[in-house]
């Protein structure tokens, strides 16, 4: 008989480096319709220690990148028992986890996610899905967005879906396939610099509204590239390091200014 409900708990890690965000939902499915119910939710913060080590890590070298990997994944298996553990979450047909980006380079067949060793089954002693972005890649696709084929089942009554993140992406249907793809950076940018004020994030945008715009910064962070690219196109934190946060360092404006012209640029 084929399977109509999944008792199933989501963790995922983002790049504006928030927390690790986990959900229990229940997923039903009656003549190929989908529902979902959230059960529980809940975001983990990380700890400081952890935000810096996730924010160098683009840097590491190979053998640094495998240490922070085990241990990364023995501090999402914690999380995640802790959250079965206080929600008395029984009967679960699987933990469906994400990891955290550290690279994305589809161009290169590359992109890896830390926190996915096959040890994370042993440690929280459930049926793990996990390494969504890898298999993607290695077909020649880009890995990300991640979530186009849950926005067409879940969510077909919205002509489109998007999601502002560390990055911003946006899914739709055309000629009957569901299109997806990056838009630009958001949050890997604006929590940098709000980082320069000692803040985690620009609370619903009023250090930026005290800004101006730097017309000349906007039309250079418009021009860039990756803009006139057709799909499908992805984004990962090598193009904000290389390329976006030194564009706008060669501005001598404040940190106020930058942060309005970033918010007009990912607007438009």
């Amino acid at each position: 008989m084929k399977k109509e409900f999944y008792n199933v708990i989501g963790v995922m890690s983002g790049t504006s480096l928030d927390g690790v965000d986990l959900a229990h939902i229940q997923f039903e499915i009656k003549q190929n319709q989908w529902s979902f119910k959230i059960l529980e939710s809940e975001t983990i913060p990380y700890s400081d220690d952890w935000v810096n080590q996730l924010k160098s890590a683009v840097d590491f070298s190979k053998e640094d990148l495998e240490i922070l990997n085990r241990n990364y994944t023995q501090l999402l298996s914690k999380i995640i028992v802790d959250f079965i553990e206080k929600h008395q979450i029984v009967n679960l047909d699987a933990v469906c986890s994400h990891g955290h980006t550290i690279l994305h380079q589809p161009q290169n067949g590359f992109t890896l996610q830390i926190g996915n060793l096959p040890k994370i089954a042993t440690l929280t002693q459930q049926n793990i899905v996990c390494d969504f972005r890898v298999q993607d890649v290695e077909l020649g696709g880009q890995g990300a967005p991640l979530v186009p084929i849950g926005d067409r089942i879940l969510f077909s009554e919205y002509d489109y879906c998007m999601n502002l993140g560390g990055f911003s992406n946006v899914s739709f249907e055309e000629k009957n396939q569901r299109i997806a793809f990056d838009i630009s950076p958001v949050n890997t940018v604006l929590n940098f610099y709000a980082n320069q004020l000692g803040l985690n994030y620009d609370d619903k945008g009023k250090i930026s509204k005290t800004g101006k715009i730097n017309t000349e910064l906007l039309n250079e962070l418009n021009a860039f590239d990756f803009y006139q690219q057709k799909h499908p196109k992805s984004l990962g934190f090598e193009f904000v390091k290389e390329a976006v946060l030194p564009l706008i360092e060669k501005f001598e404006i404040s940190i106020e200014d930058k942060l309005h012209t970033f918010t007009e640029h990912i607007a438009l």
